[in-house]
């Protein structure tokens, strides 16, 4: 069946998607440049990887605070201060020559970043419908793959010609103008909010108690998304690795293949968009079959890795990321949704998608020391154990998160 999508819910969905493009254009900008900013600065590579750690220490923590400001604070005001102050960091980061001051920068960079994800699941899930809120879920998680396809394409031709500082700069110039766009075009369409519930303006919401037995389904959900979290980014950061460890590939192929994640993401947040709405409808019960995919993708992976074909071998981890990408989708924006009635739609967005960040953290490790003590092979047979895990978790949760959705959720008030 055909989604009705009003005209005003299009305009809060592409807004939202232009945010969520300036918060990642200004976020991963300086991982992209990594490689020109050391040989710039003539300093190792460990260095500023605490640089790049600060910020997602930050902007993984942050993600509680800021979600529990979005339930308190007009979200429309959080958005415009996380992209102005993620705009000062960018330009301070630019003037930036010492990794000390370089890692603080960044830290709050990262908090800011944080600032703008719970705000924007409270503001679809207050103006939009449940069908208009699907279509904004999959346009503003385009957002960052649009933003992660062009950085990559375009900064190392820019480097040709200008400095990693001067590009730090057109960065902050574009998150101050997608939050001048935000500041004025937001006060027009944000006005007939459809759930008086969660709250809309500056008025505390009004909220309705959560039934005990949620917080069952929510743990479950937790260890989920720490699971997603290290597949999604573990697969991502160590891709290249494997396959020039295994197959010898260049190092300048790895940006063509992140650009092909990169519109895979684009692809799976449609695909399993659809697929939740037209067959399995429970977001939590999805979960479980996509793990389930991907722990088949994975375990194909382990058992041809030594005679695959680096497109095999592509195809397969770039299956595995797409499928997270489509947990990611299901489990921290749709998720939180369900938890209008209580007035904490953000609060539960931020507390999940920090979970994210605590798998991202457990995989950047964990993936490389596997890799490097016990080989490719065992660190894959592990990509597919952390996927039946996901599969495991969310399948226990989907009983009660059914009943949570019967009884609270979707029940008439």
């Amino acid at each position: 069946m055909q989604r009705s999508i009003r005209g005003r819910a299009k305009a809060i969905a592409w807004l939202c998607t232009l945010v969520y493009f300036a918060s990642y254009v200004m976020r991963i900008n300086f991982t992209v440049m990594l490689v020109k900013v050391c040989s710039d600065m003539g300093v190792d590579k460990l260095e500023l990887a605490g640089v790049v750690a600060g910020l997602t220490i930050a902007y993984g923590a942050g993600q509680i605070v800021s979600g529990l400001m979005g339930d308190r604070i007009r979200p429309a005001l959080l958005l415009t201060c996380g992209l102005c102050l993620a705009a000062a960091c960018n330009l301070a980061m630019s003037w930036s020559s010492s990794v000390p001051v370089m890692t603080a920068v960044w830290s709050l960079n990262g908090f800011a970043h944080a600032l703008l994800w719970p705000p924007i699941v409270r503001l679809m899930s207050t103006y939009l419908t449940d069908g208009e809120y699907g279509y904004a879920a999959v346009r503003v998680s385009w957002g960052s793959s649009v933003a992660t396809i062009l950085l990559y394409l375009l900064c190392p031709a820019l480097l040709g010609a200008l400095s990693w500082r001067s590009i730090l700069r057109l960065c902050a110039l574009v998150g101050l103008g997608v939050a001048l766009v935000w500041s004025l075009a937001s006060r027009r369409v944000l006005t007939e909010p459809v759930r008086s519930a969660d709250g809309a303006g500056d008025a505390a919401p009004a909220r309705s108690a959560l039934p005990r037995f949620v917080y069952a389904p929510i743990a479950l959900i937790m260890l989920g998304i720490i699971a997603q979290g290290m597949l999604r980014d573990g697969v991502t950061n160590w891709m290249p690795s494997y396959l020039l460890e295994t197959f010898g590939l260049p190092e300048e192929q790895a940006i063509v293949i992140t650009v092909i994640l990169a519109v895979f993401s684009m692809v799976s947040f449609s695909v399993f968009d659809w697929v939740q709405r037209r067959f399995l409808h429970n977001e939590v019960l999805c979960s479980a079959v996509i793990f389930a995919g991907a722990t088949g993708c994975a375990l194909l992976l382990w058992l041809v890795s030594q005679t695959a074909s680096v497109a095999v071998s592509a195809l397969l981890m770039a299956l595995i990321v797409g499928c997270m990408h489509g947990i990611n989708l299901m489990l921290i924006t749709v998720v939180p949704k369900r938890f209008a009635k209580s007035g904490r739609v953000s609060t539960y967005s931020g507390l999940l998608n920090a979970c994210t960040y605590i798998g991202a953290a457990l995989s950047t490790y964990g993936f490389a020391a596997l890799a490097q003590s016990a080989g490719w092979r065992f660190t894959i047979l592990t990509w597919a154990l952390t996927a039946l895990f996901g599969c495991a978790v969310c399948a226990a949760a989907t009983p009660l998160w059914r009943r949570f959705r019967r009884d609270y959720a979707d029940a008439m008030d």
